[in-house]
């Protein structure tokens, strides 16, 4: 009777769990951009995870101003009609002498990926945008001696800010205007503070324009350090990123594993 009444508990969590999975909208983490077969229904849903990577860290979560500076202005609606958009994304946008320019993200993205990222942001103009995915920033080290930020902090800030040109673990995309970070992370931080002398890497920090506070970049310069005990490969990029739908999928198909093997039990004391 007991093992029956265990047999009955796990089916009705494996049908719950599917209910969940049939109704609940699937937010694709970040850096996790799901499958590439076209799928319209979860085209957006995809396209949000490609813009928290790529696009947020400049144009905010859904192009609204992030700061003074140029290169964190709001999306002008009309940029955005017919091709535009588009255009933007393979081709970049600004120019030096205006001191701001979106990178050409052609060899970065799949056209998979740009449609997804195209649906997504025909979202704004409809009031049912997806929310953005939380960064998958893994196990990050607590502090760092010698260092006053907050290393998970950072590695949040970092993730949102960072990741989408030069990767989860800085060893850039392989394309010239997404280079892999070296030197000190005092260096690398003051780059992201001050900017560049390249118009597509904007200054940061808050007094200059940008999104980023100074206990921010603190945070983000401990994360940094923390790159000391390990190379940073593109390696440890690729698949860093995950979906809810797989991980609910994940806790289905134990739950029928288990029916499964209590059900086998009780067959072989039966016989």
């Amino acid at each position: 009777m007991k093992r029956w009444m265990a047999i009955l508990t796990l089916a009705f969590g494996a049908l719950l769990a599917l209910v969940a999975l049939g109704a609940a909208q699937p937010v694709l983490a970040q850096d996790g951009h799901g499958s590439e077969s076209g799928d319209a229904g979860l085209a957006a849903l995809r396209g949000a995870a490609v813009y928290a990577e790529f696009c947020q860290a400049c144009h905010g979560p859904q192009g609204e101003a992030l700061g003074t500076g140029e290169a964190f202005a709001a999306i002008d609606a009309a940029a955005l009609a017919g091709d535009g958009a588009r255009l933007a994304i393979l081709e970049g946008a600004g120019s030096a002498e205006s001191g701001a320019a979106m990178p050409p993200y052609g060899k970065v993205l799949s056209e998979a990926q740009i449609a997804d990222l195209l649906a997504y942001i025909g979202t704004w103009a409809t009031g049912e945008t997806p929310a953005l995915p939380e960064p998958n920033i893994g196990h990050v080290q607590e502090r760092v001696e010698g260092f006053a930020g907050d290393p998970v902090a950072g590695a949040a800030v970092y993730a949102r800010f960072c990741a989408g040109c030069h990767g989860m673990s800085g060893a850039g995309r392989d394309a010239p205007a997404f280079p892999k970070l070296e030197g000190e992370p005092v260096q690398m931080v003051r780059v992201a503070r001050e900017g560049h002398e390249n118009p597509t890497m904007p200054a940061f920090s808050a007094e200059q324009g940008g999104p980023l506070s100074d206990d921010q970049l603190a945070n983000l310069e401990a994360y940094l350090a923390t790159w000391a005990d390990h190379e940073t490969s593109q390696e440890q990029d690729d698949g860093r990123g995950y979906s809810l739908l797989i991980v609910v999928a994940g806790v289905i198909a134990i739950l029928l594993i288990g029916v499964t093997y209590m059900a086998r039990l009780v067959v072989k004391e039966e016989a």
